[in-house]
């Protein structure tokens, strides 16, 4: 009910708030809302710190772009390869992951080294994406068919484009949550040996959590980089990451509507205060420490809690 009000709310905004700086950052709040929605189910669902959502979200602009320009197809369709093959990497990285139970900092730094190791070959391969100067991306989107499709230009079109996905990853969040995979992931990331001796698939259930966490922050780095017309490999930076996990941290991990919220405060704070670059970093890094002393659940986990108590 709560996110179905807030997503009306939001779709009301840009009745009354016309500058598109505004809008700019309710557009970039949204893209890396869909990011942080997607690392929570691998973090905060499946108890597992994944680095690698960044290599996941840069690799699927890269790969769109690259699919699009080769073989003329729309933003749509290259987006399926891009998808696909953040899938097939999460499946190797799993596999080697989860087949030797790493857990906690040795899962972290082996998804770390994954993901560095993406961000060079990027970062390398000249000839294919550029290197650090990046990669200019003049396409957009289109939605429609034939001669009612219509490519998404201008920031009204983008800010209803990406809060419709963030409400789509939102609702696939919530689906993942309440299902069979989200109370064995809960199960697993409570006790992993008992939920062994429950008979519950450890290496399946921790696959299943990491693959759909990837497809998310994928679709978010696609996103990101067509509407930014750009993209360099600082997108699969650990900086990315780290970014990632503040947002969930101060929304509250473990809540589908939390990371959302911590995206927004991470995302629109900073930017709606005249400081310079350095500053802002500070203030993020004292957002994020007030956040976990104040409320070491998260913003969204910690009011659930308060509205339980006053029940």
């Amino acid at each position: 009910m709560i996110a179905a009000l807030a997503a009306v709310a939001l779709a009301l905004v840009p009745l009354v708030v016309k500058a598109d700086f505004v809008l700019t950052i309710f557009i970039f709040s949204f893209i890396l809302g869909i990011a942080a929605v997607g690392f929570d189910i691998i973090f905060g669902i499946a108890g597992q710190l994944s680095m690698f959502h960044a290599a996941s979200f840069g690799i699927a602009g890269y790969t769109t772009f690259l699919v699009m320009k080769a073989w003329a197809l729309s933003f749509w369709l290259g987006l399926l390869p891009a998808l696909a093959l953040v899938v097939a990497m999460s499946v190797v990285i799993g596999s080697i992951c989860f087949k030797f139970r790493l857990k906690a900092f040795y899962f972290a730094v082996v998804t770390l080294a994954f993901s560095e190791l993406a961000r060079l070959v990027v970062m390398n391969w000249t000839g294919l994406t550029n290197g650090t100067l990046g990669l200019m991306i003049m396409a957009k989107p289109v939605i429609g068919f034939g001669s009612l499709s219509r490519p998404i230009e201008g920031t009204l079109a983008w800010y209803y484009l990406t809060l419709v996905s963030l409400a789509l990853a939102v609702v696939a969040a919530r689906a993942v949550v309440r299902s069979w995979i989200g109370r064995a992931c809960g199960a697993i990331r409570l006790n992993e040996d008992l939920a062994q001796t429950l008979g519950i698939d450890i290496f399946r259930y921790k696959m299943l959590a990491f693959a759909i966490a990837n497809v998310l922050a994928a679709l978010a780095g696609a996103l990101f980089a067509f509407y930014t017309g750009y993209i360099d490999p600082s997108y699969l930076s650990i900086g990315q990451s780290l970014d990632i996990i503040a947002m969930v941290l101060i929304g509250g991990q473990g809540t589908v509507l939390g990371p959302v919220v911590g995206a927004f405060v991470l995302t629109g704070l900073p930017h709606l205060i005249e400081i310079g670059a350095e500053q802002r970093a500070m203030l993020i890094g004292a957002i994020l420490i007030a956040a976990i002393l104040l409320f070491p659940r998260g913003i969204v986990g910690s009011l659930i809690r308060l509205a339980r108590r006053a029940v």
